[in-house]
């Protein structure tokens, strides 16, 4: 806990609008990055998916299709309570 109390200072006081800015493009950077990321990474794993798909049979690819489409979403009922 040594000199903990300038990092409570910097956190509870409120920022600059230069401060915000600064903040703000910092992380619009870093989301930009990651979606390059994000599609450097999918192009390979989309090549292979697509001639794994184009081997199998219809049946078998029309199920990796709708896995890849993700998990059904299944909403539990509302409970009402009891009047």
């Amino acid at each position: 806990m040594v000199n903990s109390y300038y990092g409570i200072y910097q956190a509870e006081r409120g920022k600059t609008a230069a401060e915000l800015r600064a903040a703000d493009a910092q992380l619009g950077e870093v989301a930009a990055q990651l979606g390059e990321l994000g599609s450097a990474l999918a192009a390979p794993v989309r090549t292979v998916r697509r001639s794994l798909l184009s081997r199998r049979s219809p049946v078998a690819s029309a199920a990796c299709t709708a896995l890849a489409a993700g998990p059904l979403r299944v909403f539990p009922r509302r409970i009402r309570a009891p009047r």
